[in-house]
């Protein structure tokens, strides 16, 4: 593949998600590379861990789960563990079940291990949520040895239920309370599965952040491989091959892959074909392939693989590639914990025998990327630089970097990828973004409106003012303090009242024009009358008229 052309890119908002150049918040990325610096690199997450997988036994889980493909899923999570790694079960109903005690994989003791996950059941009555964690952390605390990271992987279908209200509140207090501090004290990171959304996800995902582990949400059976996988990368932090188009590049330092095939129903057959164009299938398994089998997935392990490009055939979904090699992909954060809008930089590079690699030969036609799956699912790619910018401290010194920011809660996924001319490679970390605290939240819009009512309740009732405050707000500079903008703000507003003396004159005149009114209506009705009164006057006078000539003519 042909190196990265170092065009630049005016990078935007996309899916929730914000990649800016350094250039505009120059301040604010020297301060957070600061703090990343004074940590240095931190190396890939090699030490073994001690896993308790906490299985709910329910009655419920028979109609959730008809199929109990909670137990292949629980086998791949075993499998991919390895040498330094310790795995433990647990079943739990109205109490904890240990099943399986801590034991290490190997030749003498996988068989057993996968067996343990056969002894889940589906018969149990209640669901007792702080006697499984409680059972998980002693099983941790008598039998996990030191060095290694200690985990407990919680999946439950259903909510806290001992058959009793105020019990079941007590219980859940508790957990939430004491137990979830033991566990912390402890180092003890738990990872929780909801496997419905009627589960109590609340609970599930606050006892996930509360220490340090992660929160799945399967919203079916079928997506319970795919869950058990991210909490395997989560937890050990594998270095992966790319898959793209169901084909994945192997080269000569890969001593062993092992490929996660999605199948879209259990009757899907998955073939394998190899660079000089072999075909592989279950049924050719032997000591140097591994080839597991399930209803939704399959798990292929290749000790020495032949370099080239390989294909997964007949396969459908996400598919993954882990590998063992001695050229590895380290990055920085390891365990990223954030609140919305907070920025974080990212930085990748890569090791070959667990030394810094940044051999210009190498990386001259090296692109860094990642991949962003944000909580709803979208995908979005963005480039590392290695430039001195963007969050990049030093330039071509092999280690690459960016700044990212996250606008909205809930779980995110990056991968980071690593692609050469001859090889490729990559890391993918899961993490919880949470929603920023109540305390970080101050409405600053609000508060110049909350003085001005303080100081003028009148103002309120008038519109003209409540309309001129985001003015006043957009005009004043971002440094200027509260009480700045809210002594501003009084003091425009006597300027969009109406003065008193202008509604005094307002009702003045009406009522001159209504008294000009009245009277001239009443000078109406008068002058009317006495026109009227002078007419009948008159005509009474010329009707009397002929009668007195009539009398002095008679008394001729």
């Amino acid at each position: 593949m042909k190196g990265y052309t170092g065009l630049e890119r005016d990078f935007s908002t996309s899916h929730g998600l914000h990649v800016e150049p350094v250039r505009r918040h120059i301040i604010r990325w020297l301060l957070v590379a600061l703090a990343v610096s004074f940590s240095g690199f931190v190396p890939a997450a090699t030490g073994g861990v001690g896993a308790v997988l906490i299985m709910d036994s329910s009655g419920s889980m028979a109609k959730n789960d008809p199929d109990k493909l909670r137990v292949p899923a629980a086998k791949l999570f075993m499998s991919l563990l390895g040498k330094g790694d310790r795995i433990g079960l647990i079943s739990f109903s109205d109490n904890g079940y240990p099943v399986l005690h801590l034991t290490s994989p190997g030749p003498k003791t996988n068989e057993r291990i996968l067996a343990s996950a056969d002894k889940v059941s589906s018969r149990g009555v209640y669901t007792n949520l702080h006697a499984a964690l409680e059972k998980g952390i002693q099983m941790l605390d008598k039998e996990a040895t030191e060095g290694r990271q200690k985990m407990l992987v919680l999946m439950s279908d259903g909510k806290m239920d001992v058959g009793n209200v105020a019990e079941e509140q007590d219980l859940t207090q508790k957990l939430q309370g004491s137990l979830l501090q033991e566990a912390r004290e402890k180092g003890i990171k738990v990872y929780t599965i909801a496997f419905t959304e009627s589960s109590d996800v609340s609970l599930l995902k606050s006892i996930a952040m509360e220490t340090e582990g992660l929160f799945k949400l399967a919203r079916s059976d079928r997506d319970l491989h795919d869950v058990f996988s991210g909490i395997f990368e989560s937890a050990k932090d594998p270095d992966m091959l790319p898959i793209e188009g169901n084909e994945f590049l192997v080269d000569s330092s890969i001593e062993e892959v092992t490929i996660v095939a999605s199948k879209e129903h259990e009757d899907v057959i998955v073939y394998l074909q190899s660079p000089s164009g072999k075909k592989y299938s279950s049924d050719d398994a032997d000591k140097s392939l591994k080839w597991f089998l399930s209803h939704h997935f399959d798990m292929i392990t290749i000790n020495r693989p032949e370099p080239g490009a390989w294909k997964l055939l007949m396969t459908g979904g996400r598919n993954r590639a882990y590998i063992v090699t001695n050229m590895t992909l380290n990055h920085n954060p390891q365990k990223p914990a954030l609140h919305v809008d907070q920025d974080m930089v990212l930085e990748a590079w890569l090791e070959e025998d667990g030394k810094l690699l940044d051999r210009e030969a190498v990386l001259t036609n090296t692109r860094f990327m990642i991949d962003i799956r944000d909580p709803a699912g979208e995908v979005s790619r963005f480039d590392l630089f290695d430039r001195g910018e963007y969050g990049d401290r030093k330039t071509a010194d092999g280690v690459y970097a960016n700044t990212i920011g996250y606008a909205n809660p809930g779980t995110w996924e990056v991968s980071i990828i690593v692609e050469g001319e001859t090889f490729r490679r990559q890391k993918t970390v899961h993490f919880e973004v949470a929603a920023p605290p109540p305390e970080a939240l101050p409405p600053a819009a609000e508060e110049p409106a909350e003085a001005v009512i303080e100081l003028e309740p009148e103002a309120v009732v008038e519109p003209e003012p409540v309309e001129e405050e985001p003015v006043s707000e957009e005009v004043l500079p971002a440094e200027l303090p509260v009480e700045d903008t809210v002594e501003a703000e009084v003091e425009a507003e006597p300027e969009t009242e109406v003065p008193p003396p202008a509604k005094k004159k307002g009702v003045s005149m009406g009522i001159v024009i209504a008294l000009f009114v009245a009277i001239n209506l009443l000078l109406g009705i008068i002058g009317f009358g006495v026109w009227w009164f002078l007419k009948k006057r008159k005509q009474k006078a010329v009707v009397e008229e002929p009668e007195e000539d009539g009398e002095y003519d008679k008394a001729a």
